[in-house]
């Protein structure tokens, strides 16, 4: 039947619609909970990732203003946040936006790689710290391996840090980052990591032995195996991981109502914020297209040049 097939075909544009609809009511709802001084704390955190796409546009080649490249990164990291396949989900953002901004795909491909290979070295950093000062906080492997394994763990993780920046001095810039870039890539991912962790820390109540280079153990592994699992926002790996880490100093009702709260700082309002600007940016794009293809484009391309 006619009607029905142009209803199906308008169903994913309706559950669209009706998630935002949801999603406002939510953040709506929270709001009169929320206190606006949390919510800048969380997104300062991802004012230190766009530093990730600053030094990759720099990595790349090629000038990008910092306000375009802090929108890029914005909207590509929460958005690749809660869809899962942060490198899949990120790079396409990124692609659509670096590209009009006169960027390569060769180009787009070394920033991707770059903010993909920045993180993971930051976590290596902080990693080797907390398996040489405090092993045991690692949850499921902290007590079931000698002290002597983890300290060897640690020290393969510093070593893969240090041969990165070696070789970045040593290969040259047609393949690595420049030694300088380096140094300042793994100091950013590491400074990145520990605020972002800092921020769950926040938010749960005190607790006996549990010290921030404890949790900061506990949070690192959580992530890790929430980015590995690929599913939207590390949904459940996260969580649980969270929950039998932190286990021995709170109860399960406190930490999963830190987990919440984080989740809507984190996750939720950077999503409905970039998803929001994200498709405001798509519109005037396809509209610019329009303005092009119309009579009158030349005189009118104007309306469209700062997008």
């Amino acid at each position: 039947m006619p009607f029905l097939k142009k209803a199906v075909r308008q169903l994913p544009a309706i559950l669209g619609l009706l998630l935002l609809v949801g999603a406002i009511y939510v953040i709506w709802k929270e709001f009169r909970t929320l206190k606006i001084a949390d919510i800048k704390v969380a997104l300062a955190s991802y004012g230190v990732l766009t530093f990730y796409d600053r030094l990759g546009t720099i990595y790349a080649g090629k000038k990008v203003s910092y306000g375009r490249v802090s929108f890029a990164s914005f909207c590509a990291y929460a958005l690749s946040h809660n869809l899962g396949f942060a490198a899949v989900s990120g790079a396409a953002v990124r692609y659509r936006l670096y590209a009009h901004w006169g960027l390569t795909p060769f180009q787009i491909a070394k920033v991707v790689a770059f903010c993909s290979l920045t993180f993971g070295l930051g976590g290596m950093v902080l990693g080797g710290i907390i398996l040489f000062v405090e092993p045991d906080a690692v949850p499921f492997f902290g007590d079931k391996i000698p002290r002597w394994g983890m300290y060897l763990l640690g020290a393969g993780l510093w070593s893969i840090v240090a041969a990165y920046v070696s070789l970045s001095k040593f290969v040259g810039t047609m393949t690595l980052p420049d030694y300088r870039m380096a140094v300042v890539q793994v100091a950013l991912a590491t400074v990145d990591v520990a605020v972002t962790a800092a921020i769950v820390y926040q938010l749960l109540p005190d607790a006996p032995g549990l010290t921030y280079l404890r949790f900061l153990g506990v949070y690192v592994a959580s992530y890790t195996a929430g980015l590995a699992a690929n599913v939207p926002g590390g949904l459940g790996v996260f969580d649980t991981a969270m929950l039998l880490g932190l286990e021995p100093y709170l109860q399960p009702p406190q930490i999963l109502g830190a987990i919440v709260v984080f989740r809507l700082y984190y996750y939720i309002i950077p999503l409905f914020i970039a998803g929001s600007l994200f498709a405001g940016n798509e519109i005037l794009l396809r509209g610019g297209a329009l303005v092009k293809a119309s009579p009158n484009g030349p005189r009118r391309q104007a309306l469209a040049r700062w997008s």
